[in-house]
């Protein structure tokens, strides 16, 4: 990758010095149904296999702009164009559509804040789409391809995902911290993931994780006994950082219809750690107002949240 330096440093890739990268990158690809024109649809070799993935570049694409790159990893059942569609859920709810709601809504909140970045959503395989041992090396494989065609700030890589995407962020954000900067995951776990892998231990993550407090999917806690669920994916990296963990974690009430977030204390300077909870189920989505529930792709609490985490580096 590019040149080292400190966390808060602008890092450039190798493809800031690439001046028609972003047109020899998405020359033979093909639009995305319903998507942004933004969007591209394209393939790349990776573990013996083609795979698939979309990549969202600024109209406005300067090459010689480092911008951020957020991977954006979808649910189980789901696809990358849905993700770059913004199809969650599929057809059932107001505002899920390119414009609101495309890589969970954090393209139109990275454009509203005239921060365009990149995202790239790869496509997973079958129903249950990740494996960790093998997704990984798409990860590797897709970073470094961006890597050498595009401006990216190396400095800032970003994942998020939604259920057995937010378990596939989260397992890169305990094994690949060396190449991010931080994760967002909405309803992650950390484990059934096949390859659920070991923490490295190899550095610290920016994170903030979201989970609903009657998701019985993607529970808060699955097992205190084992330390898995939500809270678990949450206090590893408050571990990690170096955070002050209080002796109990104020939540969401069911019922109260809002949402309950906290800021963990003394971490790392750079890499904070985040945590909302809401009242609700298995969804990156939900309205928590205090006044209405459902799910919304414009009025969900998460995207701003979400790009105000990320949009801090």
């Amino acid at each position: 990758m590019g040149s080292t330096g400190g966390p808060g440093d602008v890092r450039p890739s190798n493809g800031c010095s690439v001046s028609d990268g972003a047109e020899k990158l998405t020359a033979g690809g093909s639009s995305v149904a319903n998507g942004l024109p933004t969007s591209t649809r394209l393939s790349i070799s990776s573990g013996g296999s083609n795979r698939e993935y979309i990549i969202d570049i600024p109209a406005d694409y300067d090459s010689t702009h480092p911008y951020r790159l957020i991977f954006s990893w979808h649910q189980a059942y789901g696809s990358a164009e849905g993700n770059a569609n913004g199809q969650y859920p599929a057809n059932n709810g107001p505002n899920f559509d390119a414009e609101n709601y495309a890589y969970f809504g954090l393209h139109r909140e990275a454009t509203a804040a005239n921060e365009p970045a990149i995202f790239v959503a790869p496509q997973g395989i079958g129903n249950f789409p990740w494996d960790f041992t093998r997704d990984s090396v798409l990860f590797d494989d897709l970073l470094a391809l961006l890597d050498d065609n595009l401006c990216i700030d190396d400095n800032r890589v970003f994942t998020t995902g939604f259920s057995f995407g937010a378990m596939m962020s989260h397992a890169l954000s305990i094994t690949r911290q060396t190449k991010l900067r931080g994760a967002v995951t909405m309803a992650a776990a950390n484990y059934n993931l096949p390859g659920q892998p070991e923490n490295s231990h190899a550095g610290s993550v920016a994170y903030f994780g979201i989970t609903g407090m009657s998701d019985g999917t993607c529970p808060w806690v699955n097992s205190d006994e084992q330390k898995t669920g939500g809270k678990y994916c949450v206090l590893t990296h408050a571990e990690d950082n170096g955070c002050t963990t209080p002796g109990n974690i104020q939540t969401a009430m069911v019922g109260g219809q809002e949402h309950v977030c906290y800021d963990f204390e003394g971490c790392e300077a750079g890499y904070p750690v985040k945590v909302c909870t809401f009242d609700g189920g298995h969804t990156p989505s939900s309205v928590s107002d205090g006044m209405s529930g459902g799910d919304d792709g414009l009025k969900a609490f998460v995207p701003p949240l979400a790009w105000q985490f990320i949009a801090q580096f």
